[in-house]
């Protein structure tokens, strides 16, 4: 007991049980209750027997049995001993069986073959159990990534994984309501995410070395937590009594795949993909030939896979023409089509405001004796324009078809361990690496082209995963389970290819001997050009948990314990975007008016700035190293109550606290004083505000203060109205975690030394230096805490908010379930959630509206307040002079203040779900899902204007759809079709199954974008017809517009200037992109060669219709040439082959 009480009270902690339970009640002949019955379970794999007795009131409860099949024994003097076979307990459930026995006139066994019950009888939760006939025969993905499968969810929403090792913010458990990648992932019952904003999945075992998954759609039970209110289970198989194994090679090759639309369209190959997929898995019992035979007691499970993949790396951009490389635009035509582009010379600035002019560069060329050597240079990196469309800005022109190859392996053994008949044990640790490498489109260069995935390069990975678990019995009442496990991720980042030596763009000194990283600098266009640069990286991430879960069954009530603690590390090297150097330039130093950029103005472009070598904005700087962490603690009481045969309920309480993280060395900010004076006196001027350090001053150590009342009640009840029909309800409080609600965006931005380039000082008139000279008042250096409140006086500040608590999700359900005939299981369900305080980013120093009115004049320039106080390096501290705009925010000695952190946004999400889920018989089984819902939220980044932002939600999916089924073909000796068909040719025709999968959705509602703002909305913008006939491929070639816009272009119109609010909402209900809906199929065939021995080959497509998955069109009404316009058809048709011997 002394061993119990250290682990509840010292370690242990992760409460989310990934086990199953059986339970129920015994009566007699009469109806009455019968007390101290033997109930055995035994796993049929195993032998491995479980044993308890019931209670006074009749009712037995065997938590923690491992998934799988049970036979379970129920005996009593004076009554038949009954056998019930083939009862499946499945992961994270309970499985509900009451007996009545009979008298006995002698020993006799009652033997009752069951079938899995079809309804949930014993917890009020939804959710999906994924069962192995839906595992590893349906064609989810060719990738074969087990994360995939909870897609048979419809409430589950985003995107499918690509490899094992996958971030988890692409989908959401519960449909939304709250951050994406907030929900739980569990393998073995060990939490498997880092706790990072993105939530990436450390581990997933292959598919063979799955038991079963479970999505938890709501979770009422106590025990769960951490989460968002939704969950993904999965556990491991074990060994068995039997050498079993399993060896596949699965293998996709070109000529199998069709090109994808978007390469048709370009007029581009198929690209030289290529995956092969090679496993396996052994499992049994340990045997060591005269010294041990672990039958009945000690089990080991061995799994290893391999996977090549060379993927479709097709890309398109805008790169300069031969002429726009020498400073030559007299060709070229402006953004909106409507002339050529004509280029102006920012050192011939007069006038200000609305009435300002510069002077044209003669015939839109750029002297050559103006270029920038660097600039100049950077041009020359691109490729040549390969496409025969006009040269317009903005327009792609050109393409190219590449791969980026992943090599990944991955290993994992588990060994099972019967101590007693009380005790049991486990233990898994898993290896993942995994070695990325892009081709190298630009000359080793890093390259983010505007059109598909960046941040592509060398991308290394290593993951580790370790679960152990002890699960005692004390008494037939009491038991009790400990787990610890450990995750780790492993993470360098680099280049494609050898990184570009520097010197070749003739970067002055200062670049050069500055740089953390040796390479090009970041050159960032906008306009659809590709961005080129260098840039590095290597972080790890770590995480320790236990478990100490405690049962104590007491007449018609369980009751669970337990408690819950977590340890979150992340050690980071990142030297940042501008270690080699970060430049982003734009059209407003070639553009006619430097101070007004009115919807007509088609004047100017970044290429020709960067030509000049004059960037609008740009840095230099270093990365401090950081070590952080946090903790994690909860606890819970969760008690289940049998009132009467027919109606369970369950009550529960959690309590969770999280720390804010600590830094190792007190490189973090603890957060910000908003109204202390300022150190720097200013003529003049009021300064308050500063930033509060982490350690210094009296400030504790964190990164915010502590949020301790986190409360979570939770209660949910099951009623049965009669065999076949089950009502369910619950309602739960869950909080989010703050580890997946921080990204540390704010940890040590004064422990850095990032020097800003000063593009102007005069907003924009004139360029007041270049490329050639961009740092003229010397570099920083790291000032860490030294300044205190005066710290990045003069600069842009983020800094979390010290008074946030974490956010919370309300939810609750209301289903019912009816067995129908044919082992058809019908449920209906309603499920909503409400999101309180939800962490939203604001700008303090963004301008209130009574500023507005004043329009342009916030460029006039007033002498600067700042000058000989501020850091002369620093954005306010570098000239004479400033624009008096600078001079109005509630903090004018920061150029930006972000707040990270506040408790403003909210969110509401209502859904109906229907699923039907068809058991197998007659050789059939299928399981379909559908969800009709609708997100609301009003996540805002103004504290001005937030009133504008609630609407529908970035991620609302109004409708969802899914369909998986699986069809044993009528065909061969004993079936419909051919039952006389014996010898080769019934060994031909026997075996074969079809299998299909139906993912369908409607679409993400669109955000229209306008360099002024938001644009008004004039009328309903949404279209109707065939996409193909709204593509936005047909262009008038007089006026250069867009024919046949995916959506109504002209019901838009652009804000009058940039200084109106926008009267619209950031997205649309009614005009969503396309819908998209996937068709994958499959066919496989079963051959016995042997007794033992089993041969499958399969043949699967996704996409077989060959039909395209249609982007989102393009939504910036500034650049006309793709407003409205589809520019991406997903994928074509991709077909795999592939073999799995079993024994």
């Amino acid at each position: 007991m002394r061993y119990l009480a250290w682990l509840i009270i010292c370690a242990a902690g992760f409460a989310q049980e990934f086990r199953g339970t059986l339970l129920g009640r015994v009566t007699d002949p009469s109806g009455a209750v019968v007390p101290g019955v033997s109930i055995t379970a035994i796993q049929l794999e195993t032998n491995v027997s479980t044993n308890t007795r019931t209670n006074e009131e009749g009712i037995y409860r065997i938590p923690f049995l491992p998934p799988g099949d049970y036979r379970v024994v129920v005996e009593h003097p004076g009554f038949k001993r009954i056998e019930r076979t083939r009862v499946r307990v499945s992961v994270a459930s309970e499985v509900s069986l009451d007996f009545t026995l009979e008298v006995a006139a002698a020993a006799e066994t009652l033997t009752v073959t069951a079938e899995a019950p079809l309804l949930n009888t014993a917890s009020a939760e939804l959710g999906q159990v994924v069962p192995s006939a839906y595992f590893d025969k349906l064609p989810v993905s060719l990738t074969r990534n087990a994360i995939n499968r909870v897609m048979l969810s419809a409430v589950v929403t985003g995107d499918t994984g690509t490899y094992t090792s996958n971030a988890q913010s692409s989908f959401s458990v519960a449909g939304g309501g709250s951050t994406r990648g907030n929900n739980e992932v569990m393998v073995d019952g060990i939490p498997n995410t880092i706790a990072r904003s993105s939530g990436i999945i450390v581990f997933v075992p292959t598919l063979d070395a799955i038991e079963e998954m479970k999505v938890h759609v709501t979770l009422f039970d106590a025990a769960y937590g951490h989460s968002n209110a939704g969950a993904v289970n999965i556990t491991t198989k074990g060994g068995t009594n039997e050498l079993r194994g399993t060896i596949y090679d699965y293998k996709r090759w070109r000529a199998l795949n069709a090109n994808s639309w978007s390469n048709n369209r370009l007029g581009l190959p198929r690209p030289p993909v290529n995956y092969n997929q090679f496993g396996l898995l052994a499992s049994g019992p340990l045997y060591l030939p005269r010294l041990y035979d672990g039958r009945n007691r000690t089990f080991f499970s061995f799994s290893f896979e391999t996977d090549r993949d060379a993927r479709d790396l097709s890309r398109q951009a805008r790169v300069p023409t031969e002429l726009e490389r020498k400073g030559d635009f007299s060709q070229t035509i402006n953004r909106l089509g409507t002339g050529l582009l004509q280029i102006y010379d920012p050192l011939t600035t007069t006038g200000t405001g609305s009435s300002a002019q510069r002077t044209p560069f003669p015939g839109a060329r750029i002297p050559a004796s103006r270029l920038n050597p660097t600039g100049a240079a950077v041009a020359q990196a691109y490729p040549l324009p390969n496409q025969s469309v006009p040269t317009q800005i903005g327009r792609y022109n050109w393409a190219a078809t590449g791969i980026y190859e992943v090599i990944q392996r991955q290993v994992s053994l588990r060994a099972d361990h019967v101590l007693s008949q009380r005790q049991r044990m486990f233990g898994r640790i898993s290896r993942l690496t995994r070695n990325q490498q892009a081709d190298e489109f630009f000359r080793g260069v890093r390259a983010f082209p505007a059109e598909g995935t960046s941040d592509l390069g060398v991308d290394r990975r290593f993951f580790y995963s370790v679960a152990l678990d002890d699960t005692v019995t004390f008494s037939p009442t009491m038991v009790a389970s400990f787990r610890y496990g450990f995750s780790n991720r492993y993470a360098p980042r680099s280049n494609p290819g050898v990184l570009p030596d520097p010197s070749a763009l003739s970067l002055p000194s200062i670049i050069l001997q500055n740089q953390t990283i040796k390479g090009w600098p970041i050159f960032e266009l906008g306009e659809n050009f590709a961005t080129l640069g260098s840039t590095a990286a290597v972080d790890r991430f770590y995480t320790h948990t236990g478990l100490a879960t405690l049962y104590k069954f007491l007449g018609k009530h369980s009751l669970k314990f337990g408690v819950d603690y977590r340890l979150n590390r992340w050690n980071n090297r990142d030297p940042g975007s501008s270690a080699a150097g970060s430049f982003s330039f734009n059209s407003t130093f070639t553009q006619s008016n430097p101070f007004v950029r009115t919807a007509a103005d088609t004047s100017g472009t970044s290429l020709a700035s960067l030509l000049l070598g004059i960037p609008a904005s740009g840095s230099l700087g270093y990365n401090s190293p950081l070590s952080v962490q946090n903790h994690y603690f909860a606890g819970f009481v969760q008690e289940e109550w049998r009132a009467l045969p027919r109606l369970t309920l369950t009550l529960g309480l959690r309590w969770e606290f999280e720390t804010p993280y600590t830094e190792r060395y007190n490189r973090v900010t603890y957060g910000f004083d908003f109204d202390a004076p300022s150190p720097v006196k200013v003529p003049g001027l009021d300064l308050r505000g500063g930033v509060l350090f982490a350690g210094v001053d009296g400030n504790p150590r964190r990164e915010g203060n502590l949020d301790t009342n986190n409360f979570g009640p939770r209660f949910g009840f099951a009623l049965s109205l009669d065999r076949r029909t089950v009502i369910r309800g619950g309602y739960g409080l869950f909080y989010a975690a703050q580890a997946y609600q921080t990204s540390f965006v704010g940890a040590i931005a004064t422990f850095n030394a990032t020097t800003p380039y000063v593009g102007t000082i005069d907003n924009g008139a004139t360029p007041y230096t270049t490329l050639a000279n961009p740092f003229p008042n010397g570099l920083r250096q790291p000032e860490g805490n030294a300044k205190r409140l005066a710290a990045r006086y003069g600069d842009s500040l983020t800094v979390y908010n010290q008074y946030r608590v974490n956010p919370y999700n309300q939810q609750w359900q209301l289903s019912i379930q009816r067995e129908l005939p044919g082992l058809l299981l019908a449920e209906a369900a309603y499920m909503g959630m409400l999101s309180l305080k939800q962490l939203e980013s604001f700008n303090l120093n963004e301008k209130p509206d009574r500023y507005l009115a004043l329009g342009a004049a916030e460029n006039d320039r007033v002498p600067n307040p700042f000058y000989g106080l501020f850091d002369p390096t620093s954005s306010l501290g570098a000239g004479t002079t400033i624009p008096q705009g600078r001079l109005w925010p509630r903090y004018p000695q920061y150029t930006s203040l972000t707040l990270e952190g506040n408790n403003t946004g909210k969110a509401i999400y209502h859904s109906l779900q229907l699923r039907l889920d068809k058991r197998f018989s007659h050789g059939f089984t299928f399981l379909w899902s559908y969800a009709f819902s609708k997100l609301i939220d009003n996540n805002t980044t103004s504290i001005v204007n937030e009133r504008h932002y609630r609407c529908v939600s970035e991620y609302d999916v109004r409708h969802v759809m899914r369909l998986g089924a699986n069809y044993e073909l009528p065909f061969g000796p004993g079936r419909a079709w051919g039952s006389s068909l014996r010898g080769v040719w019934g060994r031909l025709v026997e075996g074969w199954t079809l299998s299909a999968w139906v993912n369908g959705r409607s679409g993400y509602p669109l955000s229209i974008s306008h360099a002024n703002g938001r644009p008004i909305r004039l009328r309903n913008a949404a279209k109707s017809g065939p996409v193909r006939e709204r593509l936005g491929d047909r262009v008038d070639p007089a006026t250069k517009r867009v024919l046949n816009p995916y959506f109504d272009i002209d019901a838009f119109a652009p804000l009058p200037n940039q200084y109106t609010v926008p009267p619209e909402p950031p997205y649309f209900d009614e005009l969503r992109s396309p819908r998209s809906i996937g068709r994958n199929l499959a066919l496989y065939k079963d051959v016995k060669i042997r007794e033992r021995f089993r041969l499958q080959i399969r043949a699967e497509a996704t996409n077989f219709t060959n039909s395209p998955s249609w982007g989102s069109p393009g939504t910036n009404m500034s650049n006309q040439a793709t407003f409205g316009v589809i520019q991406s058809g997903g994928g074509g048709r991709s077909m795999q082959m592939g073999a799995r011997l079993t024994y």
